[in-house]
C-alpha cells in the first residue's frame, strides 16, 4: 500500500513529465496496433492474391502484362514507398508482369499513354488526380481512341497521391492501407466499371489557335474556396490544422491573398437528353461483320438490343441557354465525385453556383465544412451536357484567353474509359 501511495505522490510531484509520459506511452501503443494491424490486413490480401498467382496458365498463353506509371513525387514523396509495400507485393504474387515507369517532369504520363503499344492488358496509374487526369487525356488523345482502344486499355487507379477523388469514391474507405490494397485487388480481379470523362476545350480566337483538348474526371472548380485549399501548404508551420488555418487568414480578404472573391461570367449551356434522333445515331457496324456463310454456323450469343431512339423526338434537344454568373464559388463536377461513382440519371455535368458574397464567418465555416468531407453547399444547381464559359475581368471585358468549352456529349458516354472496381460491391451497381 506504502508503493501506491508513493506512486501517486511522484504523479503529482512530477505530474508535467507524467502527462508527457503518458503520451508519448499512448502513442505508441497506438502506431504499434496500427502497424500490427495493417501487417494483418495485408496478410489476408497477400493470400487471396496468391490464390490468382497459383492458377494453371493456358498453353500458349503468356501471363497479364501491365504498366504502372508512377508519379514518385505524389503524396510529398511517400507514393514510391507505399507502391513497395502495399500494391507491389500482391501483384507480384498474382503472377501479373509488371511495368514500372516513373514520371520525371510534368506532363510525362500524358506522353507515355499516348505512345503505349498494344502488348500492355492494362494501364495502372499509381498517383493522385494530376496523374489520372494526364493518363486519361493521354488515352483519348491517341489516334486510335475510339471505343475498342478504351476497352483494350482499362485503367487502374492505385490512390497515392495527396488527392485522390475517384479512388475514395470507387473505394470509399478511411482506411489508407485497405483502399490501396482494396484497388490492386481490383487490378488483379480485372474487374471494371465505366465512368464519365469531362473533355475541356478553349475556344478558339482570333489570335490563337485552340490547343488539345484536357479530360478530367472529377471536376473543375473556379473561386475562393479553390483557391484557399491550394494555398494551404504555405501554412505547414500550423501541422494538422493547416487546413482550418488557411481558410481564416484567407477569409480576411487582403488584395495580396490572390483570392477570387468575385468570379463573374457568362455560362451557355445545353441541357442532358436522355435520347432522341439528333443526339443518338445507330451503330451499323455490327451489320456489315455478316458474312454469307454465317447462316450454316450457329448463332453466337450477342449483346442486348440497344434501344431504337431514330423515332424519339425531343424539341428541346441541342437547345442552348444563358446564364450570366457573379459568385465566390463555380464548380462543374462528375456523377464521379458521388460515392461509388453512380450517376443520377443521363451523362452530365453537375453545374454548382455558389453565393454572390460571404462574410468572413460564414467562408470559414463554409471552409471547415469542406475540410471535414462534407458537401459544398450553393445556391444554384444545374445539369449540362455541354456548356461554355467566357469570364469576365474587372474592367467588364471579356478575356479571349480564358474562354473554355466544356463537353458532355462523347467524353461523357459511360462506355468511354472504364476503371477498375473492387468485387465486393460490383455486383450491385454495373450495369
Amino acid at each position: 500500500m506504502t508503493k501506491i501511495v508513493k506512486v501517486f505522490k511522484a504523479v503529482q510531484n512530477n505530474w508535467k513529465k507524467s502527462v508527457f509520459i503518458c503520451a508519448v506511452a499512448s502513442y505508441g501503443l497506438r502506431y504499434a496496433a496500427d502497424k500490427y494491424n495493417s501487417f494483418q490486413l495485408m496478410r489476408q490480401y497477400c493470400e487471396e492474391a496468391l490464390q490468382y498467382g497459383e492458377m494453371p496458365v493456358m498453353n500458349g498463353s503468356r501471363p497479364r502484362q501491365i504498366t504502372v506509371i508512377l508519379n514518385p513525387v505524389a503524396n510529398k514523396r511517400k507514393s514510391r514507398k507505399n507502391f513497395d509495400k502495399y500494391c507491389a507485393p500482391l501483384l507480384y504474387l498474382a503472377g501479373i508482369s509488371v511495368n514500372v515507369i516513373q514520371t520525371e517532369f510534368e506532363g510525362q504520363a500524358r506522353g507515355l499513354v499516348e505512345s503505349l503499344d498494344g502488348v500492355v492488358d492494362a494501364i495502372v496509374v499509381a498517383g493522385g488526380d494530376g496523374t489520372v487526369s494526364e493518363a486519361v487525356t493521354g488515352l483519348l488523345r491517341r489516334a486510335d481512341g475510339d471505343l475498342a482502344v478504351q476497352r483494350k486499355f482499362p485503367i487502374g487507379v492505385l490512390p497515392l497521391g495527396h488527392t485522390n477523388t475517384v479512388a475514395k469514391s470507387l473505394f470509399f474507405d478511411s482506411d489508407k492501407v485497405k483502399m490501396m490494397a482494396e484497388a490492386t485487388m481490383a487490378i488483379i480481379k480485372e474487374i471494371t466499371k465505366p465512368i464519365d470523362v469531362i473533355k475541356i476545350e478553349v475556344l478558339e480566337t482570333e489570335d490563337e489557335r485552340p490547343g488539345k483538348p484536357v479530360y478530367c474526371l472529377g471536376g473543375i472548380q473556379w473561386g475562393a474556396y479553390r483557391d484557399a485549399n491550394a494555398k494551404k501548404d504555405k501554412f505547414w508551420y500550423w501541422g494538422m490544422l493547416r487546413s482550418y488555418v488557411t481558410y481564416i487568414f484567407m477569409g480576411l480578404k487582403s488584395e495580396e491573398s490572390g483570392v477570387s472573391w468575385q468570379c463573374k461570367g457568362h455560362l451557355s449551356y445545353i441541357v442532358p437528353c436522355k435520347g432522341c434522333s439528333r443526339c443518338v445515331q445507330a451503330d451499323e457496324s455490327d451489320k456489315s461483320r455478316h458474312r454469307w456463310w454465317h447462316v450454316f454456323v450457329s448463332r453466337q450469343p450477342t449483346e442486348p438490343v440497344a434501344e431504337d431512339y431514330s423515332k424519339v423526338v425531343n424539341e428541346h434537344c441541342g437547345t442552348k441557354l444563358e446564364k450570366d454568373i457573379l459568385t465566390v464559388d463555380l464548380s462543374l463536377t462528375t456523377a464521379n465525385v458521388s460515392p461509388n461513382c453512380i450517376r443520377d440519371g443521363d451523362p452530365h455535368i453537375k453545374v454548382a453556383i455558389g453565393p454572390s458574397s460571404v462574410s468572413f464567418i460564414d467562408f470559414v465555416t463554409e471552409g471547415w465544412r469542406r475540410v471535414n468531407g462534407k458537401a459544398p453547399r450553393s445556391e444554384t444547381v444545374l445539369n449540362a451536357r455541354e456548356l461554355e464559359i467566357r469570364p469576365v475581368l474587372k474592367n467588364n471585358s471579356e478575356s479571349s484567353a480564358l474562354y473554355m468549352k466544356v463537353w458532355s456529349s462523347k467524353a461523357l458516354l459511360p462506355s468511354y474509359t472504364s476503371f477498375n472496381y473492387p468485387n465486393r460491391i460490383i455486383s450491385s451497381f454495373v450495369t
